[in-house]
């Protein structure tokens, strides 16, 4: 049998009967309702019907079982759902208290008849203990298992406190106080025993048998007569005690050492917080750190059913209204601040007053900070944290036990805490909970999904609804694919678009085709498609299907958007029809088009079209793109294609952007020209041109180096823009030297240059035109005599100079051009000198070089002829000569052939060495050509003589051969 949820209200908040009633609730009710800190269940299964015909007086709770005392006398065991596991009869009058053992092996119970029951669960032992008077309060103590004492402690209507103990000689009763009035409630926490009556709470340590602590009964204006006094200890450190609308906590302080060598060897207690409230306690026990209470509400003399009295007038009293309100449950900061209160509905809860009501507490044990007592005081102000305390599993548990009736509440959860917010609509602070806590249900967390969801979409905020997806849905395939159906339902498939995952999870194809056709619709879209395509991978969609319906929408009104286009051009882009791809991004004029180009290798594929539609978008990156790959597209293709696009703006009448595309024009030539002087050779004429008209002081650079133009077409032009030096330039790569060198004398009376370009051409006679052209001006005549001294005789423009012709600084010019005619001379004597010496140090160390090879040497006198006396053998180092029968020579002025041995690995010559021909041709006599060939004799010396003179010129030449024939 399941638990049956308790109803439970905020305090402040409409109950259910006003509900009914058919008020209009006030809209902002939710929102100022607070979030409860508990939740609520019946105790069912058999506990409804012990009830039924009995009545329940007190319930004990421990962390394995229940103890249920009814009016009869009956004990009932229950586990946590309510099921009766064990029933004790023991008694004949109302169950005043039950209690357990720290062990839970042993459960007493107290009555009205006067009797105290001790019973095991695990043995037959029964122990019955009869007292005259009734027992209001019975305590085990705690180690009852397990000490052969067998202590615990009772009290009731007789005013005596009684330790009851197990000896040698029987059970044997100890009063620990006596004479205050009965004894209300006992706890039995550790070491210590705290018990109230009449006149307060008391705490008995028993450790060194004494009281420790008296805590008086707090002054009150109620009438205390039916009010009792609740304990609650937590632990062995906090004492919890409510008394009427009194709260007070007391805290357990260690004995200290005293003054001297007396120590105080009692513990004490220490009240740390104490405050009245405005409602009876009818229970207390903690809760993390705060309070927990067992409120009911207080009512005005007269109000109540019954009269207390005259002498009370106008007092409140402790009676209960005609009708009494619900029961609440609590919490509270030690500093009396409300954390939380939720109103309970009790079956009978109209006739209830405070005495009719118990609460019994299951609190796990746990730490708490020993500082000073403020600083161990719950928390200051309306605490808003539910942060978790306890350990799951071993959450606190309050009991509310009525006549007819016992609710449990504990701690909410986080799927607790989730249910209510959304049921409050207060969707981000569910959504906090379902961040932070971790072990919340599957379950939950759809829930929150769902409700949330629908609610944002109720609301029409789609955007956000999309947003919430992304955090909610996660890796859940199912639950993306639904809300995709669902906002495509509602047409607002953009707005969840950029959150649909691609990878985890991966959702069907259909789904992300739905979204990508969703954005074809309106043109506003159009962005959103192009986003998703570059973003998407290609194998999320069917690309053939999605490229058709684009290029339909885009043959429909509105259907020229840039971004739709963009979308079809990267389509064809995945397919691999690159020519259709670049086509629409020329059209879009997109700057990306240059990269695309290249990465694709799609320069062969250009068209006229295209190339005029590049240079549009940015000339410079187009021109420089087509010259730096003109082997693959062609000059023949591209300049024609800038021609037609200048023709086009021409027919237009549009002379500023036919006179743009010229430019570009002379621009692709130039660049194309510096890249490589051959690729553009077809349009080096219209070339010529451009440079006159654009960039004049290049065109000289140009007409140097290209051989392309047209050399008559080139003068014509350098002509009609007077440009005279390119003119010049032409003219004489024409071979029309001397109009160029008129040019230069008459038009630009250069001097300098004249004489450069005639040197150039290498021709005497245009020295006598440059002389003539010059001498009949003074100044011409003064800049030539400065200039040309170096390479004309100055004897031929002195006698030219015309009788009476004033030249400015004749006599300074004439010693100039004489001074560096000198030099010139000089300088060229010089030069033959060293070459002569050069030549032979050269001979001679090739002489050495062949000597080394050779037996005997032959020479022959210069311009003797071929005859027989002509050939001499050179014998002691070439200083003797021995004539020869030039039949006896070898090579061509002889009859024998020559035949080269290698030479001896003892490095000794050979006798049968071959002879080499040498001969001498020249001008140089004979002394002089065997002086050449004087050396040393034996191949080590160490010096080598020096020649005689070797100045004459000419200079002899040194004919050596050496030919593979027989041995001489």
């Amino acid at each position: 049998m399941a638990e049956e949820p308790v109803l439970a209200e905020r305090r402040g908040s409409r109950s259910v009967e006003d509900a009914h009633r058919g008020d209009k609730q006030d809209p902002d009710l939710d929102d100022a309702e607070e979030e409860p800190r508990l939740k609520y269940q019946r105790l069912g299964c058999d506990v409804a019907e012990l009830l039924g015909n009995n009545a329940a007086t007190c319930l004990c709770v421990s962390d394995k079982i229940l103890a249920l005392g009814t009016h009869n006398g009956t004990v009932h065991v229950l586990d946590y759902i309510g099921n009766e596991v064990k029933r004790i009869e023991a008694h004949k009058g109302p169950v005043n208290e039950i209690c357990f053992d720290e062990a839970v092996e042993y459960i007493a119970s107290c009555s009205d008849d006067g009797t105290v029951v001790i019973q095991g669960f695990y043995t037959d032992e029964i122990a019955t203990f009869k007292y005259k008077r009734p027992i209001k309060s019975v305590a085990l103590d705690p180690r009852y298992a397990s000490r052969k004492t067998r202590e615990f402690v009772t009290g009731g209507l007789a005013g005596q406190l009684l330790l009851v103990s197990k000896g040698w000689l029987g059970n044997k009763d100890t009063i620990l106080h006596s004479g205050e009035g009965p004894i209300q409630e006992i706890k039995w926490s550790g070491t210590l025993i705290s018990w109230a009556n009449d006149l307060g709470v008391k705490v008995y340590d028993t450790t060194i048998h004494q009281r420790i602590a008296y805590i008086e009964r707090p002054r009150s204006s109620l009438r205390l007569d039916k009010l009792q006094c609740h304990v609650f200890w937590e632990g062995e450190t906090l004492l919890h005690i409510g008394w009427a609308d009194c709260v007070k906590v007391a805290r357990v302080r260690p004995a200290t050492a005293g003054s001297g060598a007396q120590t105080d060897s009692k513990r004490s207690l220490q009240i740390v917080a104490s405050f009245q409230m405005d409602y009876l306690i009818a229970g207390i026990a903690p809760f993390g750190e705060d309070i927990c209470l067992l409120a009911c509400a207080l009512a005005k003399q007269g109000e109540g059913a019954e009269e207390q009295g005259a002498d009370s007038a106008g007092e409140v009293s402790a009676a209960v209204p005609a009708e009494a309100p619900r029961p609440e449950l609590k919490i509270v900061t030690w500093q009396n601040e409300e954390v939380a209160s939720d109103a309970l509905s009790i079956h009978g809860y109209e006739h209830y007053e405070a005495t009719d009501y118990a609460l019994a507490a299951w609190y796990p044990r746990r730490p708490r900070a020993l500082g000073a007592p403020e600083d161990a005081a719950g928390t200051s102000g309306r605490s808003s944290d539910f942060t978790k305390w306890w350990a799951d599993g071993d959450e606190p548990l309050y009991y509310i036990i009525s006549s007819k009736d016992v609710v449990v509440g504990r701690p909410r959860d986080g799927d607790d805490r989730v249910a209510w917010l959304l049921d409050h609509k207060r969707f981000d602070k569910a959504l906090a909970v379902l961040d932070t806590d971790r072990g919340l249900k599957a379950s939950t967390h759809e829930q929150v999904t769902q409700r949330y969801l629908e609610y944002l979409v109720s609301q029409r905020r789609f955007d956000e609804a999309a947003s919430v997806c992304a955090r909610l849905l996660k890796d859940n395939a199912a639950g993306w694919e639904r809300w995709v159906y669902v906002f495509a339902q509602l047409r607002q498939l953009p707005a969840l678009a950029p959150y649909i995952p691609t990878k985890e999870p991966r959702l069907r194809q259909t789904a992300y085709e739905m979204v990508l056709h969703s954005f074809l619709l309106s043109p506003a879209d159009h962005p959103r498609l192009l986003d998703a395509l570059l973003k998407w991978p290609p194998d999320l969609y069917s690309i053939p299907s999605l490229t058709q319906s684009v290029i339909n929408r885009a043959r429909g009104p509105g259907g020229d958007s840039k971004a739709l286009l963009q979308a079809a051009a990267h389509l064809y882009q995945l397919q691999g029809r690159f020519d259709l791809a670049l086509a629409i991004l020329l059209r879009l004029q997109q700057p990306d088009v240059f990269g695309f180009i290249t990465d694709h290798s799609l320069l062969p594929l250009l068209k006229p079209s295209h190339v005029a539609a590049l240079v549009r978008i940015d000339e410079v990156r187009a021109i420089r793109l087509l010259v730096d790959h003109h082997e693959e597209v062609t000059a023949a293709t591209i300049v024609p294609a800038l021609q037609a696009a200048e023709e086009e703006a021409r027919r237009k009448g549009d002379e500023k952007e036919t006179e743009l595309w010229r430019k570009r024009i002379f621009y692709y030539l130039d660049w194309l020209f510096q890249k490589d002087s051959n690729a553009g050779a077809d349009f080096a004429g219209q070339q010529v041109e451009l440079y006159a008209d654009y960039d004049p002081g290049r065109l000289m650079a140009f007409l140097v180096s290209s051989q392309a133009y047209a050399l008559e077409a080139a003068a014509e032009l350098c002509e009609a823009r007077e440009l005279v030096r390119e003119q010049v330039f032409v003219l004489g790569r024409m071979g029309n030297s001397r109009q160029a060198l008129h040019l230069i004398i008459r038009r630009l009376a250069d001097i300098p240059q004249a004489i450069e370009f005639v040197q150039m051409q290498r021709d005497d006679e245009l020295w006598e035109l440059l002389i003539s052209l010059a001498i009949g001006s003074a100044d011409l005549t003064g800049a030539l005599l400065d200039h040309i001294g170096g390479y004309v005789d100055p004897l031929r423009l002195v006698q030219k100079i015309p009788a009476g012709l004033e030249i400015p600084r004749l006599r300074d010019r004439l010693v100039h051009i004489i001074a560096d005619f000198r030099t010139q001379t000089s300088l060229r004597e010089g030069c033959n000198t060293i070459l002569h010496h050069d030549c032979l140090s050269l001979a001679q160390r090739l002489y050495m070089e062949v000597r080394h090879a050779v037996r005997q040497l032959c020479v022959r006198e210069a311009g003797a002829g071929a005859g027989p006396s002509a050939w001499f053998a050179a014998e002691g180092g070439g200083l003797k000569r021995k004539p020869m029968d030039a039949s006896s020579l070898p090579g061509p002025w002889g009859g024998q052939k020559l035949h080269v041995q290698p030479r001896q690995a003892n490095g000794e010559d050979s006798e049968q060495l071959p002879k080499v021909w040498v001969g001498l041709a020249g001008q140089a006599p004979v002394p002089a050509a065997a002086e050449m060939a004087r050396k040393p004799q034996g191949r080590r010396a160490s010096g080598r003589r020096k020649t005689g003179e070797d100045s004459a010129p000419p200079l002899p030449s040194l004919i050596l051969g050496r030919l593979s024939a027989q041995h001489v």
